[in-house]
């Protein structure tokens, strides 16, 4: 059994996958979220559940963040009962959210004033699924806190790259992204094509994963529809609000930013930015919505 006390915070989509990774190899885990379906799960493996965000850094050697955005990490770390009333010298935050670069380095400065050190995670699917220890995960972080954590991460992932100081995990996170969203559209560009072409949407994946055209965006669609388990369609906004922006446009412009900051040009991803898909690909947009009626 690992000797470091972990405490992890956000389990959804991705955090509950990793979550139970950790108690599942045996490594002493306390939890926390606002879903308390998903704490109950996490007790019913054998976690420990805290009351608050201060009580799992009161109890853990390292804290993850896995929360959507940087308000929402800002409210975990500085948020009342929040981690920072209760980690102690010597322990270490890791965001494993994407927030970018400057977030953490920032962070990072200002925990090294309390005695605490910050690690950055940037997690990716290496498979389709959310399957338990299958995830790739690029740290970045100070040697010293990356190998103490160390039991953690391999719990969670096939792949794990430690690419240097604190922030450079996020960085590569942005660049596989963004390859990402570009492929992704690229991908419903042709397949709307081909839509129109008369084409069979199932067929046209099966030929091109074993094809040129092939790639995890591909191959993550070719899942979802053999599966049945199509993401479902989010439920409308209430009168006079506008629906919250989708993750992939966080971390585009996170992306976009970094682009700015270090003097690279980026026209695809700012023109795909700006892209209205749903009307752009019609026939695409149609036979998705069909399918996950």
């Amino acid at each position: 059994m690992s000797s470091i006390k972990v405490g992890f915070i956000g389990m959804g989509n991705m955090g509950m996958p990793m979550a139970r990774s950790i108690v599942k190899r045996g490594i002493p885990l306390t939890v926390y979220d606002l879903n308390k379906e998903a704490v109950e799960e996490m007790k019913s493996l054998g976690a420990a559940a805290a009351r608050s965000c201060r009580e799992v850094a009161e109890a853990s050697d390292a804290v993850f963040s896995m929360v959507r955005d940087i308000p929402q990490t800002d409210e975990v770390i500085f948020g009342k009962d929040g981690v920072w009333e209760g980690i102690k010298e010597g322990s270490i935050i890791i965001i494993s959210s994407t927030v970018g670069p400057t977030y953490c380095q920032e962070l990072y400065a200002k925990a090294k004033e309390k005695g605490v050190q910050v690690v950055d995670v940037g997690v990716s699917k290496s498979i389709p699924t959310n399957e338990e220890g299958k995830l790739t995960l690029m740290i970045g972080g100070d040697d010293d806190a990356v190998k103490r954590c160390w039991p953690a991460f391999e719990a969670m992932a096939m792949h794990i790259f430690h690419v240097g100081r604190t922030g450079k995990g996020q960085a590569y996170k942005l660049v596989n992204n963004m390859a990402v969203f570009n492929l992704g559209t690229v991908t419903r560009e042709c397949l709307n094509l081909g839509l129109k072409a008369g084409l069979d949407l199932q067929t046209m994946i099966d030929v091109m994963q074993v094809s040129t055209g092939g790639s995890w965006v591909l191959m993550n669609m070719g899942h979802m529809l053999k599966s049945g388990r199509l993401m479902p369609r989010p439920p409308a906004p209430p009168p006079g609000q506008t629906a919250p922006r989708k993750l992939g446009n966080k971390d585009m412009d996170l992306a976009i930013e970094m682009a700015d900051a270090v003097g690279a040009n980026v026209p695809v991803a700012r023109f795909m930015e700006e892209l209205d898909t749903g009307k752009a690909y019609d026939a695409y947009s149609k036979k998705m919505q069909e399918l996950m009626r």
